[in-house]
């Protein structure tokens, strides 16, 4: 099965019912309208490029970005995400390193992206999503009727659908290869897991840029509505659930802080709401449990990376219902392997952990991408032993639930004791006033690294070095706790929410 195959069936099935909508104009899209104006644009498309050819697409979230989804990998090329929020510089980068030929650009950033068209080694053509831009294609004079609404014949399974480049939290970004099949297995998995149906109706706040996106498809799978918002604002959230009766959403963690700690958080009717997931980094552990408390046992736990095209691990309803009924320790946990995925925990001899053992979680099924795109070392880098490996730290229950210690780039070795941060950074927001924190290791002639607190307090509030100290002081052992503590005013974070640690280290060092 193709990726567009899938909205394809849903559009035959239920060809008026509203698919997206745009809730900042009101503009919608039909099923059918949706598939029609999707495969137009790929055909239209391939007018300048040809199959095989890598396609970018530079927007914040909208209608045109979700036909761009399937449309590009439906006429046999791969659209190439860039994350609005980076530098033109890092787009130029991107840009040149896919080799991309075409660049689908949404008028705001067009300016920005322009002043840097002479270093654009291959890009051919520059097509303007929105306000026309003189002398510059315009993106609907692609999905016109001129163009075809027939799909490709030529596109394979194993055709790369979705080139993503990773977040570069540890280091320099690289692009994933997600196929068809790769996509289809990841949203076909995550629509049984999460129990989607028709009358759901999904308020999609997260970047569409992002690995995160996929949940639009997921729900699109089973006919529901998606309401597509642009941006995080925590009270325009809770304003579209109540005006929409909005069933569901997805959240970083960062986000779902945003809305607790939002002051008119009571003032609104979010009762339609039963079902929230949450996902892209490790939540802290105070944090779902406030969320629990505040909106009910309707919290859905999602984990999965960029290489993977979605989740492989959920944490359902019922294992957050037994959380907040005493069961404390699953709201640490990430949750258990999806129905068509392989998860192991090994050692580093690439031997199987036994429950209860850190090790680093490896990945093998076919939504695993099919390698970095051009870059065969981190490719067989990666895949070692024929498993994908997440860089993640992790353990295995008896239950069979897995628990994400840490990035094993984050892990803290001070005095030759491996530290997990994310100990450290739950026991820090046990502090009621602690908005965020982010736990590193820096430097230290004696140590090899030592801990380091970074923390932002709620708006009008002060905690104290010795705060966070005794905090940390009641719930770990003292070569854990934190030998430094900085105040900043945010935190820096990709577009999905992940803090930067390596850019945290960066910043420490340069004083």
């Amino acid at each position: 099965m193709l990726f567009h195959d899938i909205l394809r069936r849903v559009a035959t099935r239920t060809p008026d019912r509203i698919a997206v909508q745009d809730i900042d104009t009101g503009a919608t899209r039909t099923y059918r309208e949706l598939y029609e104006r999707a495969i137009r644009l790929g055909n239209g498309i391939r007018t300048l490029a040809g199959r095989g050819d890598r396609i970018a697409i530079l927007s914040e979230n909208s209608l045109e970005y979700v036909e761009a989804y399937y449309g590009i990998p439906a006429a046999g090329m791969a659209l190439t995400m860039l994350n609005y929020r980076l530098h033109p510089k890092e787009w130029v980068w991107i840009l040149n390193n896919a080799r991309a030929r075409v660049l689908l650009v949404a008028a705001p950033y067009y300016e920005a992206i322009a002043e840097y068209r002479d270093q654009l080694v291959t890009v051919t053509d520059i097509v303007v999503i929105g306000d026309p831009v003189d002398g510059v294609a315009g993106y609907e004079s692609f999905t016109g009727p001129e163009h075809s609404a027939q799909p490709a014949t030529d596109t394979t399974e194993d055709d790369i659908a979705w080139l993503l480049y990773t977040s570069g939290t540890t280091g320099f970004p690289k692009g994933a290869q997600l196929s068809h099949r790769n996509l289809v297995t990841a949203v076909v998995q995550s629509a049984l897991e999460y129990e989607l149906s028709e009358d759901t109706v999904y308020l999609n706040a997260m970047p569409l840029c992002h690995v995160a996106g996929y949940l639009v498809p997921t729900n699109l799978f089973k006919g529901g509505r998606v309401l597509m918002m642009a941006g995080w604002d925590p009270q325009r959230w809770m304003r579209t659930v109540q005006d929409n009766a909005v069933t569901s959403g997805g959240f970083a963690p960062t986000m779902m802080t945003m809305l607790l700690n939002h002051p008119k958080l009571a003032e609104y009717d979010l009762s339609s709401l039963r079902w929230m997931g949450y996902g892209a980094s490790k939540i802290p552990v105070e944090v779902l449990r406030r969320t629990i408390e505040h909106f009910g046992p309707i919290v859905y736990a999602g984990m999965g990376m960029t290489e993977l095209g979605g989740n492989i691990l959920t944490l359902d309803r019922q294992a957050h219902i037994r959380a907040a009924h005493g069961e404390d320790h699953l709201l640490d946990a990430a949750g258990k392997p999806m129905a068509l995925v392989d998860v192991r925990i090994v050692d580093t001899a690439g031997q199987e952990c036994a429950v209860g053992e850190v090790g680093e979680m490896v990945i093998r099924g076919n939504q695993v991408m099919r390698g970095y795109f051009g870059n065969p070392e981190a490719t067989a880098e990666a895949f070692e032993g024929g498993w994908f490996h997440t860089g993640d730290l992790a353990r295995q229950d008896a239950e069979g639930f897995v628990y994400i210690v840490d990035r094993t780039k984050d892990m803290i070795i001070s005095g030759g004791e491996n530290i997990y941060p994310s100990e450290v950074e739950n026991a820090i927001y046990t502090l009621a006033d602690v908005a965020e924190a982010a736990v590193i290791g820096t430097p230290d002639p004696v140590w090899g690294e030592r801990v380091t607190a970074v923390v932002v307090t709620r708006d009008g509030a002060t905690v104290s070095p010795e705060q966070v100290a005794a905090a940390c002081k009641d719930r770990l052992a003292s070569f854990k706790q934190p030998r430094e503590v900085v105040f900043v005013d945010e935190l820096p974070k990709t577009v999905s929410g992940k803090i930067r640690k390596a850019e945290l280290r960066a910043r420490l060092a340069d004083g």
